[in-house]
């Protein structure tokens, strides 16, 4: 599997060609949650004219903020000598993970294994950036730890400028549109054969199965309950901690699913076996990605591998989208977990002590 830079969603606005070299403007900070969100439409304008991530845009970062203590968000802006935006990070400070007792700065946009990002018009702005970020860190009294940036220009420059050292991290698999042939044929054997031992279990036994997918809030709103109990049966069944225990955890799932289905942006498949949830995967559409932002399925299923079926039937139709190029698997899992991967985006943290 090849490693392949990050590939941003197509720009939806023009960023005017003002400088080539470092802003001969301002560096500025926005603290707390209220000046934040008041910033959050200008920085939201510059994210997307230089391609930034959905999961590094507005619905990210409003759910991430709404869990957050008022005092933690914080931004940087970096601003040309016209007061025009030309780079920005949107910030949250709180403990730190790896040094107990401390507390670190992180990115709001990306976390938990999700791409990060952040918006620079160019090198130079972002080397600006990182500059005003260790700067502030030091003001806080916090350390400098952004998480799951994609390994590109902007990112290794945003490290140059704030003297901090970038650790490299799992790599993001994608699976790219086949040029002829059918999607399945990008699975491998075994694959295949789970798939359709799934369905002659499905019809050895006489269970119906009933496929929807459905990009509705209200909708979203009805099938809530049902997809929370089937993502702590996931956990339970593993022997695994589920995010959802935690309330704050579990208001942060819920935030990020209303944030990104009132923008839009999320699609939930369902898998019902004789009218009961037996699996879902919840995906988002960012330029010519599709994206799988999580899916999970009931174990007493597991007969019927209804998780696999129902990821291939999203693989499938994402797959046979217009304008959907590849899909993007969202998080450095392992892809030998996966039903298919043919690349991977490299991925990075940028980290100053």
């Amino acid at each position: 599997m090849s490693v392949l830079a990050h590939v941003p969603a197509p720009s939806t606005g023009v960023l005017p060609d003002r400088r080539t070299s470092a802003p001969a403007g301002a560096t500025g900070r926005v603290e707390g949650a209220a000046a934040v969100a008041a910033a959050l439409p200008e920085v939201e304008e510059l994210a997307l004219a230089t391609g930034q991530p959905l999961t590094a845009r507005l619905p990210w970062w409003r759910a991430r903020l709404a869990v957050q203590p008022a005092a933690a968000p914080w931004a940087v802006t970096v601003r040309d000598a016209a007061g025009h935006l030309r780079a920005a990070a949107v910030l949250v400070d709180g403990p730190s993970p790896a040094a107990p007792g401390a507390r670190r700065t992180a990115l709001a946009s990306g976390g938990g294994g999700y791409l990060a990002g952040v918006a620079a018009a160019g090198a130079a702005e972002a080397v600006e950036l990182g500059r005003a970020l260790a700067a502030g860190a030091v003001a806080r009294g916090t350390l400098l730890d952004l998480e799951d940036l994609p390994d590109d220009v902007t990112t290794r420059a945003l490290a140059a400028g704030a003297g901090a050292r970038v650790h490299p991290l799992a790599p993001v698999p994608v699976l790219h549109r086949p040029d002829a042939g059918e999607p399945v044929a990008l699975l491998s054997h075994g694959t295949r054969k789970t798939l359709r031992k799934s369905r002659n279990r499905l019809t050895t036994d006489g269970v119906v199965p009933r496929l929807r997918f459905t990009s509705d809030p209200a909708d979203l709103e009805v099938a809530l309950p049902d997809l929370e109990s089937t993502h702590r049966d996931r956990d339970d069944a593993h022997g695994l901690p589920c995010a959802l225990d935690d309330p704050t955890g579990r208001a942060a799932w819920l935030a990020r699913l209303r944030a990104l289905s009132a923008a839009g942006s999320l699609e939930v498949a369902t898998l019902h076996l004789d009218d009961e949830l037996a699996a879902y995967v919840l995906g988002v559409r960012d330029g010519d990605a599709y994206g799988v932002l999580e899916g999970c399925f009931r174990t007493r299923f597991a007969r019927y591998a209804p998780g696999r079926l129902l990821e291939f039937c999203v693989l499938d139709r994402a797959l046979r989208t217009d304008g959907v190029r590849f899909l993007d698997w969202m998080t450095g899992v392992a892809p030998e977990t996966l039903l298919a991967a043919d690349a991977a985006r490299a991925r990075v943290a940028v980290r100053r002590v």
